[in-house]
């Protein structure tokens, strides 16, 4: 059966295996011996960890499903600003490489609440390393949902009442009445460097998704905890997956093999 799946800025950025490298290579010519630079790609170095790279390494096994069907694939407005944080993506090598990634709705739309012209801060997840560099302001991500978390019951009415005024979707105005699941998982979560990842698994559940697909541990431990508290508060219907978990869901025991060889040289142009 197939999947839904939202895809977080995780997946997306490590999904590109390769890097820009320079190899030179010895002419002779004329008697003479030059050196020519030859541009083209080489293999990420692999992490510390081998359970991380295994992850990511079965990327390649997902991307091959989004793009046989097997898996549907979702990104939002809001998972790609994440991306967009990143370096220009290289293409080859990339794991999902031809797949259709739909777009969905995030659970609420920060620019409803929150104008700017500066681009730079409104994609800015606005986190301690952010505000390190001097970028900070309310139009940041993690200001946003801080803000969202602060909001009383009075607040959150007054949002509602105002919906036609403010442009509100029904889809928006319904994650407004569903606010205390997504607040309970920041509560849990103890950091506000963590509510991002809890505001992208909110817009997988609002949407009915069978998963959110991330490579981050905490995440999976965080809502594993909630759903076995003896006090259950909320309802979650939703999976937090790391790929191979997602592979395991699919009933594939073995990820396909990783086409980029470490330590070899690929050039950008062949004759």
């Amino acid at each position: 059966m197939r999947k839904r799946v939202l895809l977080d800025a995780g997946i997306f950025i490590h999904s590109e295996f390769a890097e820009a490298t320079v190899e030179k290579v010895r002419l002779g010519w004329g008697g003479r011996e030059s050196v020519l630079e030859v541009h083209g790609l080489k293999r990420k170095n692999p992490g510390q960890d081998p359970d991380y790279q295994r992850q990511k390494d079965a990327l390649f096994t997902v991307g091959r499903l989004i793009r046989e069907g097997e898996i549907e694939a979702y990104s939002s407005v809001e998972i790609d600003f994440e991306h967009f944080r990143g370096t220009a993506p290289i293409r080859e090598f990339n794991a999902l490489r031809g797949c259709q990634i739909h777009k969905c709705a995030p659970a609420l739309d920060r620019s409803r609440f929150r104008k700017t012209a500066n681009f730079t801060v409104f994609i800015a997840k606005g986190g301690k390393k952010d505000r390190l560099e001097g970028i900070a302001g309310e139009e940041t991500q993690t200001a946003f949902l801080e803000w969202l978390c602060s909001l009383d019951q009075a607040s959150v009415d007054a949002l509602i009442e105002h919906a036609a005024v403010i442009g509100f979707s029904p889809f928006e105005i319904e994650s407004l009445t569903k606010l205390d699941w997504f607040r309970l998982l920041c509560k849990r979560s103890q950091s506000a460097e963590n509510y991002p990842d809890v505001f992208h698994f909110w817009t997988a559940e609002r949407h009915g998704f069978d998963a959110l697909l991330t490579l981050e541990k905490k995440l999976p431990r965080l809502v594993a905890g909630v759903r076995t508290e003896k006090a259950k508060q909320i309802e979650i219907n939703a999976a937090v997956l790391r790929p191979l978990d997602l592979l395991a869901a699919l009933g594939i025991s073995e990820a396909d093999s990783v086409p980029i060889r470490p330590d070899q040289f690929y050039k950008l142009y062949e004759p």
